[in-house]
């Protein structure tokens, strides 16, 4: 059973009613992320709004809105930015994002999507939603990405790195290309199974980069520590 509490060095999130909880794959894209310059910045799917917290302790200006479609992990983002020492940057709103109207652009956007194309399909329907694109297609999501995001914005993703040719084929279809580009390997001895991707409307870059969790099981490496050394109270 997930702890029902998660404690950073500057912030708790509780997530006992989240249908999605914290883990490493959260965690590490709040920390890779590059939030410099962000004025607005958005968090789809936020779940227990550990992203939109991430942003802003990294930013210490930016003004947060983070969206999540399931009733109950949208109060608990609530409470968590409510608790936390933003509280006057970070807005949650319990709502579907695809039905979201933008009045002024995001300078970034942050997501931890729903990724698992019906393979492996939970029998909880909140965790259905949280996990699998059903809930929202990488197509839909491009879609909301690129009416979201300003001329000069970002994007900032993860996904399997067997997934990855599905959203670069969509968001390159709206004009939206790799600029930066990390593989997450768990344990150093095993293929990478996540990729984190960032991505703007300019030619595509894609610089290049690696992140190894674990060297050996229970020993961290000192990039994985190093990126979340700001974040987690072990490190």
């Amino acid at each position: 059973m997930p702890n029902p509490h998660f404690h950073f060095k500057q912030f708790t999130v509780q997530q006992d009613r989240c249908a999605l909880k914290v883990g490493t794959d959260g965690v590490l894209l709040g920390a890779w992320t590059n939030y410099a310059g962000a004025k607005r910045i958005l968090d789809i799917g936020t779940g227990t709004g550990l992203l939109a917290l991430i942003a802003a302790q990294r930013n210490g200006e930016a003004m947060i809105d983070a969206v999540e479609i399931d009733d109950a992990s949208a109060e608990q983002a609530t409470e968590n930015a409510k608790a936390s020492p933003w509280s006057d940057r970070v807005r949650v709103h319990r709502m579907d994002v695809r039905r979201m109207k933008v009045s002024e652009p995001y300078d970034l956007i942050i997501c931890n999507p729903p990724f698992y194309a019906g393979d492996m399909v939970p029998a909880d329907d909140r965790a259905v939603a949280a996990k699998h694109e059903a809930a929202l297609g990488f197509k839909e999501l491009m879609v909301v990405v690129n009416a979201s995001m300003g001329a000069e914005g970002r994007f900032s993703v993860i996904l399997p790195t067997n997934r990855e040719p599905v959203l670069r084929l969509y968001a390159d279809a709206v004009g939206i290309r790799p600029l930066r580009r990390c593989v997450i390997r768990y344990l150093a001895d095993r293929a990478p199974k996540r990729v984190m991707l960032e991505m703007w409307r300019g030619a595509p870059v894609l610089e290049q980069d690696e992140v190894t969790v674990e060297e050996v099981q229970g020993t961290y490496s000192a990039r994985y520590k190093e990126l979340l050394a700001d974040l987690m109270q072990k490190f």
